[in-house]
């Protein structure tokens, strides 16, 4: 308290050619907490900033998948972190090839790829573990975390 915040960083400007699909394994941005709790869809791991409520997902993981959290803020989903394992030979290339294609091109380098429609970004890190890292996020939701409360999101 008494503190400033850090200022928030503006979002890179948009780069999808179209709006990027904002659902990943029956999970919706946007999507209420209460319901998400309702149907314990998910175990509690921790508060993170003033309206931030962090779950590791215990649902049915997409194949490959070897987690899942979730980050609901002011009560809505605001952003969904998913570890996947090494997708075999080609797989980080065919990714992102298959990404670009359907958004158009990404920024970032040869272990980062970002899209973003203004609303909506979608990332994906290729870890030296071979592991791929997706975050979907909620841009409008994102924006009132500072950088210190997402720093304090939980890794895989």
């Amino acid at each position: 308290p008494g503190q400033p915040k850090p200022p928030i960083a503006a979002p890179p400007k948009p780069n999808a050619r179209r709006p990027l699909d904002r659902n990943h394994a029956g999970l919706t941005l946007g999507d209420n907490e209460a319901s998400f709790t309702a149907a314990k869809r998910g175990d509690y791991a921790g508060k993170i900033g003033p309206d931030g409520n962090y779950y590791r997902y215990t649902g049915s993981l997409p194949e490959g998948a070897v987690n899942l959290g979730v980050l609901f803020v002011a009560g809505r989903l605001a952003s969904m972190m998913i570890d996947y394992r090494d997708f075999g030979l080609g797989g980080w290339e065919q990714l992102v090839k298959q990404t670009t294609e359907k958004y158009g091109t990404q920024i970032g380098d040869e272990r980062n790829a970002c899209w973003n429609d203004g609303a909506t970004a979608l990332c994906f890190k290729h870890e030296l573990s071979g592991n791929i890292v997706i975050t979907l996020e909620d841009l409008a939701a994102m924006s009132k975390y500072s950088e210190q409360e997402r720093a304090a999101l939980p890794k895989f």
